[in-house]
């Protein structure tokens, strides 16, 4: 799981049941919306995320409709397993080893 899409999940699973349009979550990231925009979409595939477009009059609003997404409940569910196996994996004693293995002969 690339870090981006880590950033994503956890930004989605501080309110998981929130709907967040996209703008917002490149907000709560601080990634580009060109890489934002296609995660939620491999997400969505992926049955973690569902969305919506907003129902709006975009010239009432004077802005494009919004499109709102939220994490299904599975994917919630999943979203924190893989998290929580990401964060499992950095903390294994034999990668820090390496990591100073490696720093001592530089």
């Amino acid at each position: 799981m690339t870090l981006q899409t880590q950033l994503v999940l956890r930004d989605l699973l501080a309110e998981p049941d929130a709907e967040r349009y996209g703008l917002a979550v490149v907000d709560g990231t601080g990634l580009p919306p060109g890489t934002i925009y296609p995660i939620l979409t491999r997400l969505e595939t992926a049955g973690w995320v569902t969305s919506r477009w907003e129902d709006v009059d975009p010239r009432a609003e004077g802005r494009p409709r919004r499109r709102f997404y939220r994490l299904t409940a599975d994917g919630a569910r999943q979203a924190r397993t893989a998290l929580a196996q990401v964060e499992e994996r950095r903390r294994r004693p034999g990668r820090a080893s390496v990591v100073r293995s490696a720093g001592a002969e530089a």
